[in-house]
């Protein structure tokens, strides 16, 4: 493993600053209700499309039919109002105790039109969309190494109650499909070479990680 290193760019989603006052605006016209963990959601049911509001907790973000995490989000966030494109089927997984309220989203839109929340939604919509772009530059890796080269910074950049929630190996895993033998591998050399610190498996510190393997 080379030693050349690179400072580990900031490359978590981008977060929306407008999300908890768009929240706020729409308490009054939905009822949250707690859902265990385990619990799933689908964004398109019964030819209906589907918003989440999700006040507290942690959930997963999946891509179907193949199970690939897409993403681990804390609340306060809003799911479901960027559309699903081509094939892509998405559903979410509740990772952390949550409260989650449930809108259709042409209801959602309803509610945005009676009560004037176009500006709130339209710049709430311009983060996320950002945040989706910023993503997708990024999901392209060359090889293995990469691929979990990218992950760790990831996860290292999240939240730390979403790194607790996960370990450093199905976190990669769930994301990319590659082996758990070759990620434990790779991360077993990147502990012992001082890079990533690991607790039972918890991603807890980091070094600048090598560019190359």
């Amino acid at each position: 493993m080379t030693k050349k290193t690179v400072p580990p760019p900031s490359l978590n989603l981008i977060r929306s600053p407008y999300v908890s006052t768009f929240l706020n605006a729409l308490e009054p016209y939905v009822k949250y209700k707690t859902q265990p963990v385990g619990t799933w959601f689908r964004f398109n049911a019964q030819e209906k499309r589907y918003c989440y509001l999700v006040r507290t907790g942690i959930i997963h973000l999946y891509r179907q039919p193949e199970d690939v995490l897409l993403g681990a989000f804390e609340a306060p966030c809003i799911r479901g109002i960027v559309p699903e494109t081509g094939n892509m089927e998405l559903s979410f997984r509740v990772a952390a105790v949550s409260e989650i309220a449930v809108l259709e989203y042409d209801e959602l839109m309803k509610i945005v039109e009676k009560h004037n929340l176009w500006d709130l939604f339209a710049k709430h919509m311009q983060i996320m969309v950002s945040s989706l772009f910023v993503h997708m530059t990024h999901v392209t890796p060359t090889n293995a190494y990469e691929a979990i080269r990218f992950q760790l910074l990831e996860l290292m950049d999240s939240p730390e109650s979403i790194r607790e929630n996960i370990t450093a190996e199905k976190y990669i895993r769930s994301k990319t499909q590659l082996s758990r033998s070759g990620i434990m591998r790779i991360l077993a050399q990147l502990k012992a070479g001082g890079y990533i610190v690991l607790e039972n498996g918890i991603l807890k510190g980091m070094t600048s990680l090598p560019a190359k393997y």
